[in-house]
């Protein structure tokens, strides 16, 4: 049986340290000497064990979780697009249901939308999802005002979504009309719009704000940084929610409270604007996607906007979300609005010390050739002209 994620990540030491032990003790009774076991043989069993989620790679195919995808483990191959360029996408009305269903043994998928005014309580406390540490913050009085008094989306559906990432690949594909064309689109990452509409569109929904981007606006320290900030939100132009998540380490909420100061000060100039904060629904989020062998420090907003969308949407559209350096040969920058010199930095992949962004990238395909979502990578049809 498959061990929870929340659960897995904090046994790791201790089972290692359980089989160390057991192991030892046998030698004892077999009178093997200590010095024979050899405790790097150990931990590569160990990695194995935790690899197939917990089956030994010995046991019996049929035994093992389905959820492996058959594709080698390196990154090159996890960038294979023969699966994408050459499938005939339609939508599986049946498949997205059962996915939606098995989503929901785990979590409520409205709960990643946002929490609402009555799920919090001004002064009361919460613990930090994946803290190293048990810490605790207590929720600021900002925080219930401009929670929402209902949930939002709550008795709508669409029948078209896209969810943009922002992955270079978007760079120079003209797809921001199909995009523009869905009758729901997400942005992640408090996403540039100017200078790149040909190719990624402008209408907007739901935007994301990681909270370190806060620093890009030096933790709004001055009058200047405020008024550069402020016009960077109105650069959606129409009514958009802007979706924070909070809770989840100490330094998000010295951020979170920068942001509450802010928009209690410019709450009458931000009226287009309606904050969104998730719940601790993280912790239930990770266990799914570990359900399904993706198993991260932290999961990609881009998966947290794949579950948001599963609650909301029939067809599911994703853009950008390709985390390699070349696309066919022809080398892309990190993100799609970094300039072209930017072209190789950052994909070190520094960024696995949280995400495991290429493990998300195959079974992203798996969901396409399945009819769930559909990946859309390189030029879109019916380009601009």
């Amino acid at each position: 049986m498959l061990l929870r994620r929340s659960t897995c990540r904090r046994c790791k030491k201790l089972l290692l340290l359980v089989m160390i032990g057991m192991t030892v003790c046998l030698g004892f009774v077999l009178h093997v000497s200590p010095e024979s076991i050899h405790l790097d043989q150990l931990q590569q069993a160990y990695e194995e064990f935790s690899l197939t989620g917990g089956a030994w790679r010995g046991q019996d195919q049929s035994e093992r979780s389905d959820n492996q995808d058959d594709e080698p483990e390196n990154d090159s191959a996890k960038a294979r697009l023969d699966a994408i360029l050459s499938h005939k996408w339609s939508f599986n009305k049946e498949a997205a249901e059962e996915a939606r269903k098995d989503m929901k043994q785990y979590f409520n998928p409205f709960d990643v939308i946002t929490m609402t005014s009555d799920d919090v309580a001004t002064g009361r406390l919460r613990r930090f999802y994946l803290s190293k540490k048990l810490n605790v913050n207590v929720v600021p009085p900002g925080l219930h005002r401009l929670l929402p008094k209902r949930l939002l989306f709550r008795n709508q559906h669409y029948r078209k979504c896209s969810l943009v990432g922002n992955s270079g690949v978007l760079r120079n594909s003209s797809c921001g009309r199909q995009i523009d064309s869905s009758n729901f689109v997400v942005r992640c990452n408090f996403a540039t719009l100017k200078g790149y509409e040909k190719d990624v569109g402008t209408r907007t929904d739901v935007v994301t704000f990681n909270p370190s981007i806060i620093e890009k606006y030096h933790k709004l320290s001055t009058k200047a940084d405020m008024a550069r900030f402020e016009s960077d939100l109105r650069k959606y132009h129409e009514k958009y929610v802007l979706w924070v998540p909070v809770f989840n380490r100490p330094y998000v909420t010295v951020a979170l409270r920068t942001l509450l100061d802010f928009f209690d000060k410019h709450l009458g100039s931000s009226k287009n604007i309606q904050l969104a904060f998730p719940g601790n629904v993280l912790p239930d989020i990770s266990d799914y996607w570990a359900s399904k062998g993706i198993d991260e420090e932290r999961i990609s907003t881009g998966l947290l906007m794949y579950n948001m969308a599963s609650a909301l949407c029939d067809e599911i559209h994703m853009y950008g979300f390709y985390p390699f350096p070349d696309f066919k040969g022809r080398p892309i920058p990190y993100h799609y609005d970094h300039p072209l010199d930017r072209v190789g930095r950052k994909f070190d992949y520094g960024y696995r010390r949280f995400h495991a962004l290429p493990d998300e990238f195959v079974y992203l395909k798996k969901l396409h050739r399945a009819g769930v979502v559909q990946l859309h990578l390189g030029e879109c049809p019916n380009a601009y002209s």
